[in-house]
């Protein structure tokens, strides 16, 4: 535990563009400082800086701040790492960080940038943030089950198996069918996905391929997450949701959960009314998503 922590002179720093050479300073301020928030598996960080937008605070030799964005999908994108080193004022060094990785964005063609963070981050990230210019896109409410009744079995036309590495362009065209550009998960998400959860499935209907589901397991199977669930909009009310969550609530029986949770967003008032018809219940928790709008604030 340190004591006594510098101040640094933020008129000492400069924003540039983050580099591969910056990793290992990044990695320091994301382990050290007390000012830091990320969103993106941990292996990730140095193919972000390779080539995803990323700006630092520059002083020297020394890194003192960091916004690194994911990669887009169409034109949206979301704030990945925000850090700040231990010494600087969050509301200058945001100031000047924040409109230069805005700058970055938006000649990337990035028009939509998106924030959600976790309680320890909201402290410090959000308040800066809004006072940027950032709105309140949605909330993420999450839902649990923990009777693990099935209410009906849906559509038994609907055949489910097990996905496969082949299946992954067709699942990206659903997701991208289903899902607003910044909810999409991209082949960097689905396709390490398919080789390594537990739970895995594509829903198929008269030959053709309408849906799927993934979830993954934690603490020895007593807790089962549903992370997707997605049926293309020309195959809806054909009760082929209804046959991909009862599958997904039978497959957390059989390993023994204790609790089934998912996430979805507070405006989608549609599956929310089939979640709870399935015992679902809101925890409480929720995660608040903020959007910024490069295009129209920036030019």
């Amino acid at each position: 535990m340190r004591l006594f922590r510098r101040s640094l002179d933020l008129s000492l720093a400069t924003p540039r563009a983050g580099t591969p050479d910056d990793l290992t300073a990044v990695q320091r301020l994301l382990r050290n400082s007390v000012h830091r928030y990320t969103s993106y598996p941990s292996p990730h960080l140095p193919s972000l800086l390779a080539g995803a937008p990323a700006i630092v605070l520059s002083a020297g030799r020394e890194i003192w701040g960091a916004a690194v964005a994911g990669w887009s999908i169409e034109t949206s994108a979301w704030i990945r790492v925000l850090t700040l080193a231990d010494g600087m004022f969050v509301g200058p060094s945001l100031d000047m960080l924040m409109p230069a990785f805005h700058e970055l964005l938006l000649a990337r063609q990035v028009q939509h940038l998106f924030y959600a963070g976790d309680e320890a981050a909201d402290r410090w990230v959000q308040p800066s943030l809004l006072g940027c210019g950032y709105v309140r896109e949605t909330d993420v409410v999450v839902y649990e089950k923990t009777d693990m009744v099935v209410p009906a079995a849906g559509n038994p036309a609907v055949r489910l198996r097990h996905a496969e590495a082949v299946d992954l362009p067709v699942i990206l065209a659903i997701d991208r069918d289903c899902f607003a550009a910044q909810w999409n998960k991209d082949e960097s998400a689905l396709g390490p996905a398919l080789c390594e959860v537990p739970y895995f499935v594509v829903a198929e209907l008269a030959g053709q391929t309408a849906g799927y589901a993934f979830a993954t397991t934690h603490f020895a199977g007593r807790l089962v997450h549903l992370v997707r669930i997605a049926v293309l909009p020309s195959f809806r009310s054909r009760a082929i949701g209804v046959r991909l969550l009862a599958d997904v609530v039978e497959f957390a029986r059989g390993c023994g959960a204790e609790t089934l949770t998912l996430n979805t967003q507070a405006h989608n008032t549609q599956a929310q009314r089939l979640y709870e018809w399935f015992g679902f219940r809101r925890t409480g928790e929720q995660q608040v998503v903020l959007r910024y709008d490069l295009a129209l604030n920036d030019t």
